[in-house]
């Protein structure tokens, strides 16, 4: 049984037979399924010559993908049934993923024998959800946030030349925040009507661009797609970057942490009997259901225990409290909301909120402000028709009321994929991303302020970072409150 373990954790020569292998599937020609560059387009390729990968670099989809062996590829390659399959937006995307590691860790584990390397290699991952993790000290937390120096920064680690990538843009994860993995793993269900209340994703067929994202697609993994940034930021060139393995072996690994605590996956049909293609070690075409990758002990691998898993929650956190999903009936109704579309800068960006009548709110404002109730309406605020272009940055949604200064984070956005999913294509009408965040704790915090009124209340969506040569258009801010 192969044990996939933290990455801080290991000192052996894993990293460097994956640095080794990374620099032999390269020299591999783009056609071959066994290539650095073949199993990169499994999950996106595209040929955009957009300098907007990161913020004052020349760096596009074109320059990064003209650096394959033996480019351009075939048109019946590029359109094939293997290229561009990643499951974004949708409840197959834990799957699929899985799948893709599957395959890959496999591919990765024939090189290295190749090359004169141990039987037993195993693919790590990064568990930058350590920078939560109580029993670590400040030091330890924000090392988490930081790739592993073997993967170089500024300049490639001499040791290990495969794992850099001159296009990625950071070398850590920005906050703490953009690492919580609490959110996610609070949450009981796998796939609800209610994005926000969705592990593993809303309800869709094949989905291979950003549409509307679950809970722990969007906390953490879009938020450590786009704070990296460079290639990691966008869908079509994030595969290409060898830390991008060990992040998705960290998702995959929260997936099988939430199971052990007693969840449980959706048995709908629809789900469980989905196919994918992909290739073997060996470069044969493998076709897998969703319903034969469900454990991953059947698979042949598992998980050295780490944060969060099912002993880190035996003793629960009081402030934990705040990010348990509350037992609400899924009804809701708008009850603010913007009415025109809107353009992001880099600095804060008000939403300019209009609200609905009391006499026509179905879920009246009335019971939100009731300070001593004891389950007050649960709030959600959704971002719809997100559009744009680039790589931004996290963006952090605050709400705030006009009669006190002070703001409220309710939560951030990864808006990984933008471009692709604001590009109309066969597939979809390219209408952007959608987002929901769970906004019931930090309105708790709004009421506890002097001469509360809901009427008041003032939204601000701010990126982490200048936007540079991205473009972020709003279609459409909402406060969504449960109805009682």
């Amino acid at each position: 049984m192969r044990v996939r373990k933290n990455v801080n954790n290991i000192s052996d020569g894993t990293l460097l037979w994956y640095s080794r292998a990374v620099e032999a599937m390269k020299q591999k020609d783009i056609k071959d399924p066994t290539s650095w560059w073949y199993q990169g387009a499994v999950h996106g390729f595209g040929l955009d010559n957009s300098p907007n990968l990161a913020p004052g670099k020349t760096w596009s989809e074109l320059s990064v993908w003209q650096q394959a062996t033996d480019f351009p590829p075939p048109e019946d390659l590029v359109d094939s049934i293997y290229w561009q399959q990643c499951q974004h937006g949708t409840w197959y995307f834990l799957p699929w993923h899985r799948m893709y590691l599957q395959f890959f860790e496999q591919i990765v584990a024939k090189t290295v024998v190749e090359l004169g390397g141990p039987e037993d290699w195993t693919l790590p991952y990064w568990n930058y959800c350590d920078a939560n993790n109580p029993a670590l000290n400040e030091n330890e937390q924000l090392q988490a946030l930081k790739l592993p120096a073997e993967f170089g920064a500024e300049q490639p680690n001499s040791d290990f030349p495969g794992l850099w990538m001159m296009e990625r843009a950071h070398y850590k994860v920005s906050s703490k925040a953009d690492a919580s993995c609490e959110a996610a793993m609070q949450l009981k269900n796998f796939t609800t009507p209610i994005p926000s209340q969705s592990f593993g994703g809303v309800r869709t067929g094949f989905s291979h661009d950003s549409g509307t994202f679950g809970k722990l697609e969007n906390n953490p993994h879009n938020l450590i797609h786009v704070d990296i940034g460079g290639a990691m930021g966008d869908p079509n060139t994030a595969a290409l970057d060898p830390i991008f393995w060990l992040h998705h072996a960290n998702i995959d690994r929260l997936w099988q942490s939430w199971i052990d605590q007693g969840r449980e996956n959706t048995s709908d049909p629809s789900w469980l009997n989905q196919a994918f293609e992909f290739h073997d070690a060996n470069g044969k075409p493998v076709t897998v259901q969703v319903k034969q990758v469900l454990s991953t002990e059947a698979l042949g691998y598992t998980y050295s225990e780490n944060y969060p898993d099912v002993k880190a929650r035996q003793e629960k956190d009081s402030k934990l409290f705040a990010m348990t999903p509350l037992a609400g009936n899924e009804m809701f109704d708008t009850i603010a909301a913007t009415t025109k579309s809107f353009s992001l800068g880099s600095q804060a960006t008000p939403a300019q909120l209009e609200f609905l009548p009391e006499k026509q709110q179905v879920a009246k404002v009335s019971a939100l402000a009731k300070s001593s109730s004891q389950r007050p309406n649960q709030v959600i605020i959704a971002l719809d028709n997100v559009t744009g272009s680039g790589v931004v940055a996290p963006l952090s949604i605050f709400v705030k009321t006009s009669a006190a200064p002070e703001r409220v984070l309710v939560g951030k956005v990864g808006l990984f994929g933008l471009t692709q999913a604001s590009t109309p294509s066969v597939r979809h009408a390219g209408t952007g991303i959608n987002v929901e965040l769970d906004a019931t704790e930090a309105f708790n915090q709004l009421r506890s302020q002097p001469d509360w009124s809901f009427e008041k209340v003032e939204i601000e969506i701010e990126p982490n970072r200048e936007l540079g040569e991205a473009r972020v258009t709003v279609g459409r801010v909402s406060v969504k409150a449960e109805v009682v």
